[in-house]
């Protein structure tokens, strides 16, 4: 079996088409896209236990829902409201991409900051 590794870049607004499923979410959201270097297949994207968002000083933010951007190349977690300076990191685990490799556990987190 071929052996991949997969890249995270991550970004705090979303400029493309998402697919979501109805649902009331919090007046305070924060939308992080996660883009994947391959397709990735729908079995257990919209799990949100495979996602992780964790703010600098170690607290686990609350995903609300996730919607998968039209290709299945990326995702967008809504999220608990980011604060202006800190420091994140998201962890993505038990995603599989169409060919039905599992992300890599090397290559699976990004860390990034909300713009001042």
């Amino acid at each position: 079996m071929k052996s991949h590794y997969y890249s995270l870049i991550i970004f705090l607004s979303i400029c493309c088409s998402i697919h979501i499923f109805p649902q009331q979410l919090p007046e305070e959201t924060s939308k992080v896209l996660v883009r994947f270097n391959e397709p990735m297949s729908r079995d257990g994207i919209f799990d949100t236990s495979n996602y992780k968002v964790i703010d600098e000083s170690g607290k686990e933010l609350k995903i609300f829902r996730i919607g998968v951007v039209e290709g299945d190349t990326a995702v967008v977690l809504f999220t608990e409201s980011h604060s202006r300076g800190k420091v994140y990191k998201v962890i993505v685990s038990n995603l599989k991409d169409k060919a039905g490799n599992l992300i890599s556990q090397d290559n699976n987190f990004a860390s990034y900051q909300k713009a001042e």
